[in-house]
C-alpha cells in the first residue's frame, strides 16, 4: 500500500511539472511570435514611405496602425507577463531544483523500488495471501461458530452454576442459623466453664492452705464418692478449728528454706574457690611486680655506677633503695642489691657519690655543688638510657655548670652512646663541639631566628668568640 500511494504522489507531480513547463513554454513562444511581429513593424516604418497607395491600401494602412497600438499595448502586457513569467518560473526552477527535483528523484527512486517489489511474483504473493487470508476467513469463521456453541454450553453452565449458588445459599442461611444456636451453646459452656475454674481456683487455694500432703492421700481416697469425702471433709476442718494457731505450712516452709541453705553453701564453696584463686593471682602479680622493680633498680643501679665511674674516674657513685623503716634513720641505707621486704616497704631512692675517692662513704645530694649535683643527674639519665633506651634526647646547655673536665667527660659519654640513640644539644663549650658529628648555628636577626648549618671551624669560632 505504501509503495502505491508512493507511485501516485509521484504522477501527481509529474503531471503538475509537466502543466507547468507546458504553460512556460507557450508563454515562451507568445513572446517570441510578438517581438517578430514588432520587428517586422519596425523594419516596415524604417522602408521609404510611397504615398501611392489605393484606397483600399490606406485602409489597410489604418488597420495596421491601429493594429500596431493595439500591438504595443499587447506588448507591454506581455512584456509585464513575461517578467511575471519569468518571475514565477525563476521561483519555479527554484522550487525545481530546491525541492520538488529532489522529492521527484527520491519519489522515482521509492517508485522503482516499488515497482521492483510489485512484480509477477508480487501478483502471485498477494493472490496467495488473498487465498491464505481467505482460508483464515474460514477457519475464524469457523472459530466463531464454536466460540457460539461454547457461549452456547457456558450458558447452559451458568443456569446450573446459579441454581447451584442458590443452593448453596440456601445452605450458608441454614447454616448461619446453625452457628447462631452454636455460639449460644458456646457461651452457655463458657458461663459454666467460668464458674468451673472458679471452683477450681477455690479448692486449689483450700489445698495450698493444707500444705503439703502425704502421696498415700492421693490413692487412699481415689474410689471415695464426692459426697463422702465433702462430709469427712467438713468433720476434719471441724477438728483442725482446735489447731488454728499450727503453721500449717512448716513443712513446706522447711524443705523450701533447707533448700535454699543448701544452694547457699555450695555458692559459699564456690565463691570461697574464687576468691583463693584470686589471692593466688594477687599475690603472683605482686611478686611478679616486686621481681620487675627490684630488676629494674638494679640495672639502673649498676649502670650509675659504671657511668659515674666513666664521668668521675677518681670518684664512685652508687644508688641506694630507702625502705619504710629509714625515715628516721637516714644513715641506714640499703644496699643497690635488695634482698628482704616487700615493695610497699621502699619509699624512695637514694644517691651517695664521692668525687674523689673510691673508698669514702660519700655524700648526699644535698651535700653537692650545683655542678656536681648536674654530673650526678647525667649520671643517672645515662644510666636510665642504657636500660631503657629513647629514640632521641634534647640537652639544653648541660654542660653550663660543668668544669672542663667534667664537660669532656660528659661529651666523651654523649658520643659514645650516639651509636644506639641520637643527641641533640645546645652548648657554648668548645667540650662538647669536640665530639660532634653535626652542627647548626642560630642566629636572631631583626626578631627573627635563622637556624643554618656550619662547620665544626665556625662552631669553634663562634664559640670562642663567646667566651672572650
Amino acid at each position: 500500500m505504501d509503495a502505491e500511494n508512493k507511485g501516485r504522489e509521484v504522477k501527481v507531480y509529474e503531471e503538475t511539472l509537466a502543466l507547468k513547463e507546458k504553460a512556460l513554454l507557450a508563454a515562451q513562444a507568445r513572446i517570441t511570435q510578438w517581438e517578430a511581429q514588432i520587428e517586422a513593424f519596425r523594419t516596415e516604418r524604417a522602408s521609404v514611405f510611397t504615398s501611392d497607395l489605393s484606397a483600399a491600401e490606406h485602409e489597410h494602412l489604418e488597420q495596421l496602425g491601429t493594429q500596431v497600438e493595439t500591438l504595443s499595448k499587447q506588448l507591454d502586457a506581455a512584456a509585464s507577463g513575461r517578467a511575471e513569467l519569468e518571475g514565477r518560473k525563476n521561483l519555479l526552477e527554484n522550487e525545481l531544483n530546491a525541492r520538488l527535483v529532489r522529492r521527484l528523484a527520491e519519489l522515482r527512486r521509492r517508485a522503482e523500488e516499488a515497482d521492483a517489489h510489485v512484480s509477477d511474483q508480487t501478483v502471485r504473493d498477494r493472490k496467495l495471501s488473498l487465498q491464505a487470508a481467505e482460508t483464515e476467513l474460514e477457519r475464524l469463521t469457523e472459530q466463531i461458530q464454536d466460540i457460539e456453541a461454547q457461549l452456547e454450553a457456558d450458558t447452559a453452565a451458568i443456569g446450573d452454576l446459579q441454581q447451584r449458588l442458590e443452593r448453596a445459599r440456601t445452605d450458608q442461611q441454614e447454616n448461619s442459623r446453625r452457628l447462631e444456636n452454636l455460639q449460644k451453646n458456646a457461651e452457655k459452656y463458657l458461663s459454666r466453664r467460668s464458674l468451673l475454674l472458679q471452683r477450681k481456683e477455690e479448692c486449689m487455694r483450700n489445698i495450698r492452705e493444707l500444705g503439703v500432703l502425704p502421696e498415700e492421700a492421693f490413692n487412699k481416697y481415689l474410689d471415695t464418692s464426692t459426697q463422702k469425702l465433702v462430709r469427712k471433709l467438713h468433720k476434719v476442718n471441724e477438728g483442725l478449728k482446735k489447731y488454728s494457731h499450727v503453721n500449717k505450712k512448716a513443712f513446706e516452709q522447711y524443705n523450701n528454706f533447707t533448700r535454699q541453705r543448701d544452694e547457699l553453701l555450695k555458692r559459699q564453696d564456690e565463691l570461697n574457690a574464687s576468691f583463693k584463686s584470686i589471692e593466688d593471682l594477687i599475690e603472683m602479680l605482686d611478686q611478679r611486680k616486686d621481681d620487675v622493680i627490684e630488676r629494674t633498680f638494679k640495672q639502673v643501679a649498676k649502670y650509675f655506677a659504671e657511668v659515674f665511674e666513666k664521668l668521675v674516674p677518681a670518684g664512685k657513685g652508687q644508688l641506694i633503695m630507702q625502705r619504710r623503716f629509714d625515715r628516721n634513720t637516714m644513715d641506714d641505707f640499703d644496699e643497690a642489691t635488695p634482698n628482704d621486704g616487700n615493695v610497699e616497704n621502699y619509699t624512695g631512692v637514694a644517691i651517695k657519690v664521692s668525687f674523689n675517692s673510691k673508698t669514702d662513704e660519700g655524700l648526699r645530694m644535698q651535700q653537692l655543688s650545683g655542678g656536681q649535683k648536674s654530673v650526678v643527674a647525667l649520671a643517672l639519665i645515662f644510666a636510665i638510657q642504657r636500660c631503657d633506651p629513647a629514640p632521641f634526647y634534647l640537652f639544653d646547655e648541660i654542660d653550663a655548670n660543668l668544669d672542663a673536665v667534667y664537660r669532656t667527660a660528659v661529651a666523651r659519654m654523649i658520643h659514645e652512646l650516639s651509636d644506639n640513640a641520637q643527641f641533640i644539644t645546645t652548648t657554648f663549650r668548645p667540650e662538647m663541639l669536640a665530639e660532634c658529628d653535626k652542627f647548626y648555628g642560630v642566629t636572631f636577626v631583626n626578631k627573627v631566628s635563622h637556624v643554618n648549618s656550619i662547620s665544626k671551624e665556625d662552631a669553634m669560632g663562634f664559640v670562642e668568640q663567646q667566651q672572650v
